[in-house]
């Protein structure tokens, strides 16, 4: 048996390899150019129907207010009501806002932040940061008995007797 001489690449092989090669850099930059910016949140997010419009003001480390109220009172919002922290992302904060938006058409006061505002965020540590769990989404935070709740509640009741509390 003889053995067969290796044969060099052909001009053919090399042709095939550089498109290859184009197609995949090509591949790549659509990836990058027309998929990921669709696949990610947008940069501004609206808040939901009955938001609070919230004033923000700067202040200095040794300028903030010293207590929950007067913090939530420098930016015109009512201590009285429940914020109540959700991702949009979150299945169990999804089906916390079905309770919540119940529980409001039954007049009870909820101030809802969406983690992806950043300025409600700020606002919310700022204000509650001592009462914050930082656990997660949701959580149901009462300013004025200075208590929260990281996730979600068993029932509707649960969360009606949280947020009577509140009032």
């Amino acid at each position: 048996m003889q053995k067969k001489a290796k044969t060099p690449p052909t001009r053919i092989d090399k042709e095939l390899l550089m498109m290859v090669a184009l197609f995949v850099i090509a591949a790549a930059g659509i990836t990058i150019f027309f998929i990921i910016p669709q696949i990610s949140p947008p940069e501004e997010i609206s808040l939901p129907t009955g938001f609070l419009a919230i004033n923000i003001t700067n202040y200095s480390e040794n300028q903030l207010p010293q207590s929950i109220t007067e913090c939530l009172f420098k930016y015109n919002i009512e201590s009285n009501r429940v914020f109540f922290i959700y991702s949009d992302t979150c299945i169990y904060s999804n089906k916390m806002k079905l309770w919540v938006q119940q529980l409001e058409t039954e007049g009870y006061k909820f101030l809802w932040i969406d983690i992806r505002n950043e300025s409600a965020i700020q606002i919310t540590s700022a204000c509650l940061g001592s009462i914050l769990k930082y656990e997660g989404t949701p959580e149901f935070i009462c300013p004025i008995k200075e208590k929260s709740v990281s996730g979600t509640f068993s029932n509707i009741e649960e969360m009606k007797s949280f947020s009577d509390d509140c009032k």
